[in-house]
């Protein structure tokens, strides 16, 4: 049960900042509090767990006593500036930085111990550069140089 927890968590990080290889112009996805973001643009529709105000959008974990999600829009509800997925308890799960709802810069992924997970960087949504891959411990396993493909 421990570990389908700590998969659950990490599968939350990972798809919180973003990292989605479709390339579908009109994807729709919903979140569990039913915010639709169609084309990285933010739409709410749930009640209570989302605040925009002055374009930082800030999701809560149920009860509004955990920050879920934080990271700024654009004028046009896009994500902009650095977003950032927390824990049920506080701690920073990942952090992506975006440009214009595209990702750009640098981007992070930690295991539910706080250790990286994996670390690389992203040119207008495309990986680049090299991407360094670590296990639980903080070992290196996986280096993939993605300037090279």
């Amino acid at each position: 049960m421990k570990n389908y927890l700590i998969y659950l968590i990490f599968i939350s990080a990972f798809y919180a900042c973003g990292d989605d290889s479709s390339d579908e112009a009109d994807q729709v996805k919903a979140s569990p509090d039913q915010s639709i973001i169609k084309n990285d643009q933010i739409q709410s529709h749930g009640v209570g767990l989302i605040d925009t105000i002055d374009y930082e959008y800030q999701e809560w974990y149920p009860g509004r006593k955990q920050l879920k999600i934080d990271g700024m829009l654009d004028k046009q509800n896009r994500r902009h500036g650095k977003w950032v997925f927390y824990s049920n308890v506080g701690d920073e799960l990942s952090m992506t930085t975006y440009t214009h709802g595209l990702r750009q810069g640098f981007s992070i992924v930690k295991h539910p111990n706080g250790v990286i997970y994996y670390r690389g960087e992203y040119n207008q949504d495309k990986k680049v550069g090299l991407w360094t891959f670590y296990n639980d411990k903080g070992e290196e396993v996986n280096e993939i140089n993605y300037d090279d493909e």
